[in-house]
């Protein structure tokens, strides 16, 4: 999570007697992030649920590690994913409360479901005919080293650079009605790009058609895929793929054990892409953050690059 943001979210801390938090108090997407707990959860708990109605807030979330995973489950908070090698190789359980209960229903689910077994039942396919091509597993990888960057003609895919925010926030302005993270600000893309945000962009004929990026966690070798973007006349091209690949080896190249991203589950091209790239679907955020025309569900997709 970046610097703190007027009208998006701010970083706190939560201190009772014998336990504390670290929490982002997200106004925007009106919930509460505990990123981290120290002492019992329960002794957490009840002070969490009243920041929330004080703060007019829907949804409270817990990262959680292995060893903890038990105490928001005492307290009522649901599982609703895993974020795989999140914590330095370990997991990370994903816990949720709704204190506004309208928040924790799923008004999508029998069509998100229904997209995730479409992705799987697609890369299935693809595995197959892998398969059949190439008999020996010297041929397979091969064959996955043509293929880290195989542009149409005419495309060129590069690291983006200060002078390109200007058009980057244009075409996220355009592009998402509503998103979780001020991307069409051209000062926060400019921070970002100093910090801790690689943004990678496809061009062509000296135009930027696609975007993606990584947030990446030094400190426990994990980047989140995100800010995925392509104009509509060049969907279906394969281009975000080519991104999501190049992004991958960049952070393999910087030593990152996993990549993951959090992606619309009502969107069947986004989801697709990396369930063709070998990422797993490992949950489903329910009414996560305000994108596209409200709030909507994530699916979480995590992936080992080592």
């Amino acid at each position: 999570m970046h610097e703190e943001l007027p009208g998006y979210w701010e970083k706190a801390e939560l201190e009772v007697p014998g336990a504390g938090a670290e929490l982002v108090i997200d106004y925007y997407n009106k919930r509460i992030k505990v990123m981290e707990f120290t002492g019992p959860f329960e002794a957490l708990s009840g002070n969490l649920e009243a920041l929330a109605e004080a703060e007019d807030m829907g949804k409270i979330i817990v990262y959680t590690p292995p060893e903890k995973r038990n105490e928001p489950k005492a307290c009522g908070y649901v599982e609703e994913g895993i974020i795989r090698r999140y914590y330095s190789g370990k997991d990370c359980h994903i816990f949720a409360n709704y204190p506004d209960n309208s928040r924790g229903i799923s008004f999508q689910k029998n069509k998100e479901d229904q997209i995730l077994i479409n992705c799987l039942r697609n890369k299935q396919k693809t595995g197959k005919k892998q398969q059949k091509k190439g008999n020996s597993r010297k041929k397979v990888i091969q064959r996955q080293q043509n293929e880290i960057i195989s542009l149409p003609t005419g495309y060129l895919l590069r690291p983006a650079v200060q002078a390109d925010a200007s058009a980057m926030a244009a075409l996220y302005r355009q592009g998402f009605q509503l998103y979780p993270a001020p991307l069409h600000m051209e000062s926060y893309l400019l921070e970002t790009m100093d910090s801790n945000v690689l943004y990678l962009l496809m061009e062509k004929r000296g135009e930027i058609v696609s975007l993606a990026s990584a947030e990446m966690d030094i400190d426990n070798a994990s980047a989140e895929i995100t800010d995925c973007l392509t104009v509509l006349s060049e969907r279906g091209n394969g281009l975000m793929k080519e991104l999501i690949k190049a992004l991958e080896e960049e952070l393999s190249e910087r030593n990152f054990l996993s990549s993951y991203t959090l992606c619309r589950a009502s969107s069947p091209g986004i989801n697709s892409a990396f369930a063709s790239l070998g990422y797993t679907c490992t949950g489903r955020l329910v009414n996560n953050c305000r994108i596209g025309k409200g709030f909507e569900d994530m699916n979480i997709w995590s992936k080992l690059l080592k």
